[in-house]
């Protein structure tokens, strides 16, 4: 049976372990809930183990079931939950946009990469939600958002062209949305070469992202992206500016892990 989206088990790894892991992300792409027909085709699995697996999640309080669709349920968040307490970076990031001087009054976020989204594992609301705003453990597409380009920049070429292999791997937002692979590859080279990633439009036409990367190391090594998002027509040079150097000097002291003063 061919899936749309493959269960890969690595090598000495567990099937059911890896089946699972695959269910609870195509889950969690789409929260409107699943039957088991479309879950076992999705991922090119038998209805027979898709039903085992789902009764084993069921049980563990990580999915519930209505009638014969299933969705996400409350246990899910709990090692989430247990991740990002042991995480200190995202008590830092807190803290840290918190006394910003500009984007303390600002949008801010937190994200990691996952595939070819970005999953938002804290926010910083400073005013009030902007159209297109994240939530924690929400996920974005990583090629229209700055959060997640410049996550991407850290990928090699040949990695990025494997996540992105058609024109379905883009989704649109806004006529301003990277529609294609040479468009994201440019606007990563962008990336790279300036230090930072931006979203001019690309999520909602009237909000800019700027995000750039914390690479970490010790305990929990682990490339982040902190980003902000700012309304596009108030946006000026001056703005912008400053606001990509208060991203800049969060990003160095979480990176060096230098004490809040």
């Amino acid at each position: 049976m061919a899936g749309q989206n493959p269960v890969s088990v690595p090598p000495r790894g567990s099937p059911s372990v890896s089946r699972a892991a695959a269910i609870l992300n195509l889950m969690a792409s789409r929260p409107d809930g699943w039957s088991l027909t479309q879950i076992a085709s999705e991922l090119g699995l038998a209805k027979s183990s898709t039903l085992s697996i789902m009764l084993s999640l069921e049980e563990a309080g990580m999915v519930s079931r209505t009638d014969n669709v299933y969705e996400l349920d409350i246990g899910v968040l709990a090692p989430a939950g247990g991740f990002l307490r042991g995480v200190d970076v995202v008590s830092d990031f807190k803290r840290r946009i918190a006394a910003s001087p500009m984007l303390r009054g600002e949008i801010g976020h937190l994200g990691l990469l996952a595939g070819r989204d970005v999953t938002y594992i804290a926010r910083h609301t400073g005013r009030q939600p902007l159209p297109v705003t994240a939530g924690v453990g929400d996920r974005f597409p990583a090629s229209i958002t700055a959060a997640g380009t410049v996550l991407l920049a850290q990928l090699g070429d040949g990695e990025i062209a494997q996540l992105y292999p058609d024109k379905q791997s883009f989704p649109q937002w806004t006529r301003r949305s990277t529609a294609s692979l040479p468009q994201l590859m440019a606007k990563i080279q962008r990336t790279r070469a300036d230090g930072y990633a931006v979203d001019e439009g690309e999520t909602h036409p009237n909000v800019l992202g700027l995000g750039m990367l914390v690479h970490r190391v010790g305990k929990f090594a682990q490339d982040f992206s902190i980003s902000t998002s700012l309304q596009i027509d108030k946006a000026t040079a001056r703005v912008r500016r400053q606001a990509l150097e208060e991203l800049s000097a969060i990003r160095d002291a979480l990176e060096t892990g230098n004490e809040l003063r």
